[in-house]
């Protein structure tokens, strides 16, 4: 019998005891006891209050999941993945890994009511949409901008889009500048303006501080639905349209338009739905977007009809890693 169909089937199922094992590592801040030299179940059973035996379970399997290495007896340590789930590691995941593995996971658990009724499966699990939810539950709020505070990708920008030309680089909902200040940093003379809720911004200013480029970013409070900074050059939409109906998508781009200088480019970063037959993380957060807030990733050409409709045209498609993409546009 060829049991690869039925392997297959079972590691798609099982596929959340991973992720609620990487969820409950987390949530027991289990790298930095670690790193506190605290490697055996027992030592952190005893600083967590946590079961013993369950405890040592559960980092076994960590460590046939290739986050931790060792054993029990001469000590478990962090793999470089395992440590990315430490609150103060560089590029830490904490706060993305506590929100799929509690408002998320819960959230897919109704995926079976979105598709039969096309509502929200976080309205179905929480009462009301994603976004007066996070309104109402300030740790939510704060978990959730943390995950959408950084990106493996963002680095990647400036390596594949010159920005030499840049006189004055547009962060739309830009959270704390992570992607405003990789992009500055490889284009010392252009300026950036940080655009995002007022509480977002008063984070940032924190986060920024003094360091460089801090001296050549300047904010700006509001809601893009409404209004943008006028007079950039550059204009950054990093993970905001797949949340928004096509409608929605052109009447930003049109005020976009509107705003930027006439020699202007918009950068619009999003994974997109590949060809039929292909596989790519674009398919998968193609669901994540439809049972949080109905929304939807796009194709290159889907993306190509938005620009047009908003009186721009599509330019370069640049691939980053992580299976996104720097989708431009500039002036029709």
């Amino acid at each position: 019998m060829d049991e690869s169909p039925t392997r297959t089937v079972l590691d798609l199922m099982t596929g959340y005891w991973a992720s609620q094992s990487v969820y409950t590592a987390a949530a027991l801040n289990l790298p930095e006891h670690l790193e506190a030299g605290r490697t055996t179940s027992r030592e952190v059973a005893a600083a967590t209050g946590a079961h013993q035996r369950s405890l040592f379970q559960l980092m076994r399997f960590l460590a046939g999941l290739g986050l931790l290495r060792g054993d029990d007896e001469s000590g478990f340590t962090l793999t470089p993945a395992g440590a990315l789930l430490g609150k103060d590691a560089p590029d830490s995941l904490h706060d993305l890994v506590l929100m799929y593995g509690d408002e998320f996971y819960r959230t897919w658990g109704r995926l079976l009511d979105h598709v039969r009724t096309g509502r929200p499966a976080f309205e179905h699990t929480f009462g009301e949409p994603m976004y007066p939810y996070l309104a109402a539950h300030p740790e939510a709020a704060r978990r959730f901008d943390g995950t959408m505070a950084g990106g493996a990708f963002f680095a990647d920008l400036p390596r594949v889009h010159d920005f030499s030309g840049a006189r004055t680089v547009v962060d739309i909902a830009g959270g704390t500048g992570a992607l405003l200040r990789e992009v500055l940093r490889a284009s010392p003379g252009a300026r950036g303006v940080l655009f995002d809720q007022a509480h977002v911004i008063a984070a940032a200013r924190d986060v920024i501080g003094d360091a460089a480029p801090a001296d050549r970013i300047s904010y700006a409070t509001g809601d893009y639905t409404e209004s943008i900074p006028v007079g950039g050059d550059v204009y950054l939409w990093s993970r905001i349209l797949h949340s928004r109906s096509d409608d929605s998508c052109v009447d930003l781009l049109k005020r976009c338009r509107d705003a930027m200088t006439p020699d202007g480019t918009v950068i619009v970063l999003e994974r997109t739905i590949p060809p039929t037959g292909e596989t790519s993380l674009g398919l998968w957060f193609d669901l994540q977007m439809m049972v949080l807030v109905g929304g939807s990733e796009r194709s290159e050409s889907q993306y190509a009809e938005l620009f047009d409709r908003a009186g721009l045209a599509l330019g370069p498609v640049h691939p980053l890693s992580l299976d996104m993409y720097a989708i431009t546009a500039s002036r029709a």
